[in-house]
């Protein structure tokens, strides 16, 4: 059936999504707008106390001291902190790689997962991905990487930041391998990179009965720039096998890309503002869909809850603000914030609270978040009651 044809597509993107992932923290509504370099100032006199606090650690400290860098790093991070906004931080060039991967929604690896074990960091490649078709096989311990030797107490970010790179250039892996006699030999390999897609959306009809075979169901789990397109194949692929219905599940959804936010709730809108942004001198934008719809008139739920935040509050706001989607679930977070990315010389960043957005109908989603129009009591199953909030659409017979 078509339908396990998708499913089956969507485990293998899932399980390439795994290859050198990290874990990844969940990342407020982003405005990635570039912004002009501001000018260095001069030293002043506000920064005496920081010099001497520096060199009185440098003199007086007992004990290991941390480089330049990190006490760099520790001060900006400070100094960002007494801001006393929680989505205005600073980011270090390694989580911030991790971030720059997770909102494009790919990044260049070799198709393999890491497992940390008694006896080192153990490798698992995918099937058809470059490792594997490089040689390696399923238990290869890795030892090197390039110039740097693999320590067991390395983390699981440091050996994927090692491992990753650019699509299309090349790493050496060193390993350990096991025979079936239990000798122990060493191998090189040089892997190609290749770009590994991390799908933020998973589709599929809901089920083979005759009453919801005609409802789509889709999952997403963050927006990053790939999503909208994503979208669209979804809803491509499940009209062609018969999709009438929609069933949009944000739960758990903590944001993501601004501008994808707003080009996906203009896939469901002919017309009208899809959000207001308000910055604090009074600036006012107004963020408004296109004609046309990627499933029109199509009846459309979408599932929240108190994990659904930013992005997913704005697609939330602004179609049932115009009375295209209903909510079902519970409250959602409450991040109406929208946050400038500064990135600095050194690949780290800077995130910034530059505005506030508001729903079409003006209201404003900080500190209160969206309210469902069916809430899901506890032990209640929300699928259930997002089906029973579809109407059921009537099919012309010939």
């Amino acid at each position: 059936m078509v339908g396990r044809r998708i499913l089956a597509a969507l485990a293998a993107l899932i399980a390439l999504s795994l290859a050198f992932v990290a874990g990844y923290a969940a990342y407020p509504l982003i405005h990635a707008t570039p912004q002009p370099a501001l000018a260095p100032t001069p030293a002043d006199d506000a920064m005496a106390e920081f010099w001497q606090v520096w060199h009185l650690l440098d003199r007086d400290f007992y004990g290991e001291k941390p480089d330049k860098t990190q006490r760099t790093y520790g001060a900006i991070a400070g100094m960002v902190q007494r801001f006393g906004d929680p989505y205005t931080y600073f980011v270090e060039p390694q989580p911030r790689a991790f971030e720059r991967d997770q909102l494009a929604g790919k990044f260049g690896g070799i198709g393999a997962t890491l497992e940390a074990t008694e006896n080192g960091w153990i490798l698992h490649p995918l099937a058809d991905q470059p490792a594997e078709q490089a040689g390696i096989l399923d238990g290869d311990r890795l030892i090197r990487v390039d110039d740097t030797p693999i320590a067991p107490q390395m983390s699981n970010d440091e050996i994927v930041l090692l491992v990753r790179g650019e699509p299309g250039t090349e790493v050496t892996l060193v390993i350990e391998r096991a025979s079936a006699q239990g000798e122990i030999e060493t191998l090189t390999f040089v892997v190609t990179r290749t770009e590994i897609a991390t799908p933020s959306i998973e589709w599929r009809l809901f089920d083979e009965n005759p009453q919801t075979a005609d409802i789509g169901y889709l999952r997403q789990t963050i927006f990053t720039e790939r999503s909208a397109n994503e979208m669209r194949q979804a809803l491509e692929e499940l009209q062609a096998v018969g999709a009438t219905r929609f069933i949009w599940d944000l739960r758990g959804n903590p944001g993501g890309l601004l501008n994808i936010a707003v080009e996906m709730a203009d896939l469901w809108l002919d017309q009208g503002v899809i959000m207001s942004e308000v910055k604090a001198d009074g600036t006012r934008r107004e963020l408004k869909a296109t004609p046309g719809q990627a499933a029109a008139a199509a009846p459309l739920v979408l599932l929240i809850d108190s994990g659904t935040a930013s992005a997913s509050e704005i697609v939330a706001g602004a179609l049932r603000d115009h009375g295209r989607a209903r909510l079902v679930g519970s409250a959602t977070f409450g991040k109406g914030s929208v946050q400038l990315i500064h990135e600095l010389a050194d690949q780290s960043s800077l995130h910034v609270t530059n505005a506030q957005w508001y729903t079409p109908s003006g209201m404003q989603i900080s500190g209160q978040g969206l309210a469902p129009d069916a809430l899901v009591a506890d032990g209640e199953d929300p699928l259930a009651v997002a089906i029973a909030e579809l109407p059921i659409v009537q099919q012309a017979r010939n």
